[in-house]
């Protein structure tokens, strides 16, 4: 196994922390938890608490990917803040573009076209970033426990898994998607794992080609 993993391992690894994380935060929206710290401040104070507390809440998902990331990739602590930064960008980059296809794209599309892609697209999502999300884990904890060859069988791997669940464990995996039942949640965990992936992967591997041409001269 290589020293430094390549980018597209820091990709895949991003994609399933990211995305996890964002499940993960939706899932305690979802039993409670956000209700519960808000109970931790006297009630008076709840509006000001909510305008910092969401805030914190929407970033400590890209905060972990970025750091993550730049952990798998062996990177010193100079380029975490790099790694941090573009998961940030990548994710702001990704949602509008996630917006500006949905608005464009359903707008031209033939009203028969766009009620097809209505009840086929969330399901077809499902598939693709459940599969992406146990793949990238794959990488992820081969990079961690030092398994050779663990990115070479992380997309076979990944592809059998979700087939399995998806045949075996249909309900269940359906179950679990609901937790991000509303649009705003989906586009915001397809941002942070797809844009917030790429963004992180950059900017760790930009530290280490800065530092790398700073060491040649």
């Amino acid at each position: 196994m290589k020293d430094t993993p390549e980018m597209w391992d820091l990709i895949g690894a991003g994609l399933a922390i990211g995305g996890t994380a964002v499940w993960v935060l939706a899932a305690a929206a979802r039993v409670g938890a956000l209700r519960a710290l808000l109970d931790l401040f006297p009630r008076a104070a709840w509006d000001a608490v909510t305008w910092a507390l969401i805030p914190a809440l929407l970033a400590a998902p890209i905060v972990v990917q970025g750091l993550a990331v730049a952990g798998l990739g062996r990177r010193r602590p100079a380029a975490w803040l790099r790694a941090t930064a573009g998961a940030a960008a990548g994710a702001v980059i990704a949602l509008a573009a996630i917006g500006t296809a949905l608005l464009v794209g359903l707008r031209a599309l033939p009203h028969e076209a766009e009620g097809w892609l209505v009840r086929t697209g969330p399901q077809a999502l499902i598939i693709g970033f459940t599969g992406a999300i146990v793949a990238g884990w794959i990488v992820a904890l081969g990079r961690v426990l030092r398994v050779p060859y663990a990115g070479w069988a992380a997309v076979p791997v990944g592809a059998a898994a979700i087939a399995v669940a998806w045949t075996r464990a249909h309900h269940t995996v359906i179950a679990l998607s609901y937790i991000l039942d509303r649009p705003e949640a989906n586009g915001f965990f397809a941002a942070v794992a797809v844009g917030g992936a790429v963004g992180s992967a950059w900017g760790a591997r930009g530290g280490r080609r800065t530092r790398a041409a700073g060491d040649g001269h």
